[in-house]
């Protein structure tokens, strides 16, 4: 009968233990107040930053998403912490070699996660089953214990350019509340006002297949309970976006629009 007992007492142990870590999980997500913000993808020396950019210079300059981001992702950390949140920027590769890129990073206080190599396959150390290229920023993201993580990335189309509207925030299961509120927000304030969409609204794409465009970003960051997603939202193969883009005035709004869904999402919680 003591045996049984014991037998009856483990298995209803091992049944509660996954909840328990799970709901402190939740707790943790629920009482952080920070946000991270991951700039993609990474510079290269030599090479400038590698991402999504324009096929030329006739919209107004070349545009490339990290780069964009070195420069305007202080807009986004402005709004949040204005708003009393405390922000942490990353980035999976080194410091950049272009000077004023360089000190864009330091200005706002880039941690460079320093991937070995920016372009390899990593295991997460936080959730071994999940892989990607970039990882690493994700496991860097959830060591501090974040409120929400979000990627920032602009998106292209094609080599060449062409008129591309159906733009996203890309998000993990948890995250479809962020980037629902996200998406209003970007609807409500840039897509067809100033930014041209062709009437086309931003969308939200649940993403969890593996480590395709970022998938296990996203699935670490799930399996942690935290709110994640990629902000996919504008194209710079789409002429319309890129010169208004390319404008500082509509960069910084842009960007800021991002920060201001954020903390939409994070007061609606």
């Amino acid at each position: 009968m003591k045996a049984t007992r014991c037998i009856l007492i483990g298995a209803i142990i091992c049944l509660l233990a996954p909840q328990c870590a799970q709901q402190q999980m939740q707790r943790q997500v629920l009482e952080s107040n920070t946000v991270v913000l991951d700039i993609g993808h990474y510079y290269a020396p030599g090479r400038g930053g590698q991402g999504a950019r324009t096929p030329d210079t006739s919209c107004g300059g070349m545009l490339e998403e990290c780069e964009f981001w070195y420069k305007y992702v202080g807009e986004v950390k402005d709004v949040l912490e204005q708003a009393g949140y405390c922000c942490v920027i990353t980035n999976r590769g080194d410091l950049p070699t272009d000077p004023a890129l360089a000190a864009a990073a330091r200005q706002v206080g880039v941690v460079h996660v320093k991937s070995p190599q920016p372009t390899a396959v990593y295991l997460s150390r936080h959730h071994p089953k999940r892989m990607a290229v970039g990882i690493l920023s994700a496991d860097y993201a959830l060591d501090c214990k974040p409120a929400a993580v979000i990627f920032l990335h602009l998106n292209s189309d094609s080599e060449t350019w062409k008129i591309s509207n159906k733009g996203a925030f890309y998000c993990n299961r948890v995250g479809v509340p962020m980037a629902t509120t996200m998406a209003e927000h970007v609807n409500r304030t840039l897509f067809g006002h100033g930014l041209p969409n062709r009437g086309m609204p931003c969308g939200v794409v649940i993403r969890t297949d593996g480590h395709k465009g970022g998938g296990d970003w996203l699935n670490t960051c799930n399996d942690s309970w935290v709110p994640a997603l990629i902000t996919e939202i504008a194209f710079v193969s789409n002429p319309e976006h890129a010169r208004f883009l390319n404008h500082p005035i509509n960069a910084k709004r842009f960007a800021r629009a991002i920060g201001e869904g954020v903390v939409l999402y994070l007061r609606s919680r």
